[in-house]
């Protein structure tokens, strides 16, 4: 059965267009339209129809769409995470594990979680599903009923794990899977923060896939199941980040602020490493997002570069890649708007380089890039080479 993806892509070989050429003539991105035709992302409605539109598809595109969002005939793409957490949701409902084999798994799971910024994605989520799996095997046999608590907590941070993990690979339909099982795990369990962490995931699923108006019930959903915890400090940061692209720049002061205050109040993480905890560095990192979208450039300069410095080993590496690849990209984004193009060249060629990239966070900040480079230099012949990056960063991920 032909998907909305494979529709899509029929479409525009017919009609002759380049994802490029046709993103222009529906007000989109050329990113979204390759995750699309991956089957990793379906548009909103309104997004579908611009597309049937410039394609002169007459209702074909927008058939395929309604198609694709009945239940019953959603895709499901390669992998074994529908049927990993469908047994799993089955099985949190049964009810001997010792304290010693509880204590393993959150030393192994808070591991797992810590190995997330720079360990290759295919590799962790391999590692996190071999952890998922054994959990299940214990929710299976009886259990105690602290104990099965526990072990609903245990899952519920490796479902929030392979959902980022899913996300950064473009696996978006897998990823709100993952999501979707860890909010039902966190709620069985009575665990706010992990209900507040699935909330947060679907902020930044939001954001990336520019449905940025539905931001605020999900941020204000996280806030209430988790007040007092760590993920309010993302939530706040992934506020702000949807006002910045609203151009609402009170709202985003509002939200920095707030966040700002509540870091304050926190205790210093022991594990700053840990995906799922929150410590200066990681907020300098969502203020610079901010920061450049409104185009204060010296204050998102300023942030890239220290997010640059404490990331870099003595070696070369990066031991945040993902945190790194994004703030030289904000580089390259105020390099290009102060008119120096070859360092705005060089900075993306770095940020592109990184091997542990978000495909769709990274993506997000390379449509900026590319719509700065269209907005003041059109087809001059000096942004060749800066396209040729871009384009060659669209091509990569396009063939994943």
């Amino acid at each position: 059965m032909e998907t909305f993806g494979d529709t899509l892509r029929r479409l525009r070989t017919q009609a002759g267009l380049k994802q490029g050429e046709l993103a222009k003539q529906a007000n989109w991105s050329q990113s979204q339209i390759s995750r699309t035709e991956q089957n990793s992302f379906i548009p909103d409605e309104a997004t579908v129809q611009r597309l049937d539109r410039a394609l002169n598809a007459d209702g074909q595109l927008i058939t395929a769409y309604t198609t694709a969002k009945t239940p019953t005939s959603q895709l499901v793409l390669p992998g074994r995470d529908p049927l990993v957490f469908s047994d799993l949701i089955r099985k949190i409902h049964r009810t001997d594990v010792g304290r010693d084999t509880i204590d393993q798994l959150n030393v192994i799971t808070e591991q797992l979680c810590c190995e997330y910024v720079s360990r290759p994605a295919g590799e962790l989520r391999a590692d996190a599903h071999h952890q998922l799996e054994y959990v299940q095997q214990l929710l299976h046999g009886p259990t105690r009923l602290a104990e099965h608590r526990e072990l609903l907590v245990i899952a519920g941070w490796l479902a929030l794990l392979i959902g980022c993990l899913n996300y950064d690979l473009g696996l978006a339909r897998h990823a709100e899977t993952a999501r979707t099982a860890a909010f039902q795990l966190g709620r069985e369990a009575g665990h706010g923060e992990i209900v507040a962490w699935s909330y947060e995931m679907s902020a930044w699923f939001a954001i990336t896939q520019g449905r940025l108006r539905s931001v605020s019930d999900y941020v204000e959903a996280g806030i209430t199941a988790a007040p007092r915890a760590s993920v309010a400090i993302q939530l706040a940061a992934q506020s702000a980040k949807a006002h910045a692209r609203m151009g609402n720049r009170s709202e985003v002061r509002r939200a920095l602020d707030h966040g700002a205050q509540l870091l304050g109040d926190q205790d210093h993480p022991s594990r700053t490493e840990n995906h799922f905890v929150i410590d200066p560095t990681k907020w300098d990192f969502y203020a610079m997002d901010c920061y450049r979208i409104a185009r204060d450039d010296a204050r998102a300069a300023e942030n890239a570069q220290e997010i640059i410095r404490l990331s870099a080993r003595p070696d070369g590496t990066d031991r945040s890649p993902m945190r790194a690849s994004e703030a030289k990209l904000t580089l390259s984004i105020v390099s290009l708007r102060n008119g120096d193009i070859d360092a705005a060249t060089d900075w993306a060629h770095k940020a592109f380089t990184i091997n542990r990239k978000s495909i769709n966070s990274l993506s997000t900040v390379a449509d900026e890039l590319y719509h700065e480079a269209r907005t003041h230099y059109g087809n001059d012949p000096a942004i060749i080479a800066l396209n040729d990056v871009i384009a060659s960063f669209y091509s990569s991920i396009s063939d994943k």
